[in-house]
């Protein structure tokens, strides 16, 4: 006699109030207990339905999470029904041996799918975004799932043209095929992987022109004076883009979590110190006069929180997930803000908080600062990536260049 369950494996006990979901196998009522999900397939009691062995609605992506249950516990059963008509005295090292087998089958959308969960484990909610977004383009055009080895040249192709007919832009294109490319990465680090199909797979071209977004240090200095009452928030998000081109382009999401501690006192220079976000790098920045004058601001205006600017609550968002959605919620109003300023200066440029950081490295380009030190104050591991940011020259300083060529 042979079985196969799903179980939640209570007896395990993993940090956070966690517990593994496994599969079980009794053979001559001997139980042996299979991880299904690699360390990541796991929930609270809360998110476990009991009765029916499967994740509960509490569960993120449940239905997604119990797909893949189902889908175990049929190739368990297939398999203990083939093991029965081959020979009825079959034990547990028989099934491990077939199972291992069927498990080393590497399904695209399934990896994806523990990708991501590691992702959100970390707090690493946008790049889990990153991969859920490009995993559902290739889901649509695929349509079920798929064995990463089945992926090739000309699916690749197939799935360009397609988004190409849907009108899609070549930059969407190009970060759906860097995200599948670096799932491909992973697998082959990971889960010792050998097939690879962006080998020779050129998409160079799918890669269009980025809008310039660098303002000139002129119409910088006509947004960080707009006038308008402090209570508004057009002067907080002012506010907030003036900081972060003062502050050597500040990420906006770093922006958010600057707590008051993150400043302090270096040879007196008082210095803003904090870890990116993006990559972790240890940021030291000494704060100008008018940088000082907005935080002095905060401080009053913000009192009682341990965040410096009033974006993120720390009695509200605790998680990363509330952390993430808090900030993009705040950075729309940003933006819509910024471009009503722009508006009203009649500066005719498409203005995100993103602009601060490439005005910021255009503006001390002109200035005469060498590449080297802009790709140190943005924290560039190479100069290749700062002359990204300066490649979009503004009509000026082509005009002033050709007068040289007869002047």
């Amino acid at each position: 006699m042979a079985s196969a369950k799903i179980v939640y494996y209570q007896s395990k006990n993993l940090s956070g109030g966690y517990h593994p979901v496994l599969l079980r196998i009794i053979i001559d009522r001997k139980p042996v207990y299979y991880n299904i999900g690699g360390p990541f397939m796991k929930c609270l009691p809360n998110e476990w339905n009991f009765d029916k062995s499967q994740f509960s609605k509490e569960f993120e992506n449940h239905k997604k999470g119990n797909r893949n249950l189902m889908n175990v516990l049929a190739d368990a059963t297939s398999l203990l029904c083939d093991l029965q008509d081959e020979n009825p005295n079959f034990q547990h090292s028989d099934f491990i041996e077939l199972f291992q087998k069927k498990k080393q089958k590497l399904f695209l959308f399934k990896y994806f799918d523990d990708v991501i969960a590691r992702l959100k484990d970390s707090g690493k909610i946008g790049n889990s975004q990153v991969y859920q977004t490009s995993r559902n383009a290739f889901s649509k055009f695929i349509g079920g799932e798929i064995e990463m080895k089945d992926i090739n040249h000309k699916t690749l192709s197939l799935f360009v043209e397609s988004c190409e007919k849907n009108k899609l832009k070549p930059n969407s294109i190009n970060n759906y095929l860097r995200t599948l490319r670096a799932i491909y990465n992973r697998a082959m680090d990971e889960e010792g992987l050998e097939y690879y199909p962006f080998k020779e797979f050129n998409w160079t071209n799918l890669k269009n022109q980025t809008e310039k977004r660098a303002i000139s240090k002129d119409e910088m200095i006509r947004m960080m004076n707009f006038k308008c009452s402090p209570k508004s928030s057009l002067y907080q998000s002012r506010q907030f883009f003036a900081f972060m081109y003062l502050t050597f382009g500040l990420n906006f999401s770093d922006l958010a979590k600057i707590e008051k501690e993150n400043i302090v006192k270096i040879e007196g220079t008082n210095v803003l110190t904090y870890n990116r976000s993006k990559g972790g790098r240890l940021y030291q920045i000494p704060l100008s006069a008018n940088a000082l004058k907005i935080i002095d601001f905060f401080n009053k205006t913000n009192k009682g929180s341990k965040y410096i600017f009033p974006i993120l609550n720390e009695d509200i968002q605790k998680t990363p997930k509330q952390i993430k959605t808090r900030t993009q919620t705040v950075l729309k109003t940003l933006n819509t803000d910024l471009r009503t300023i722009a508006g009203k200066l009649k500066i005719n440029k498409h203005i995100t908080s993103y602009v601060s950081r490439h005005s910021f490295a255009s503006v001390l380009a002109k200035s005469g600062t060498s590449l080297w030190t802009i790709g140190e104050m943005l924290g560039h591991s190479n100069l290749e990536t700062t002359q990204i940011y300066l490649k979009e020259l503004d009509y000026s300083d082509k005009i002033k260049a050709s007068e040289n060529l007869i002047n």
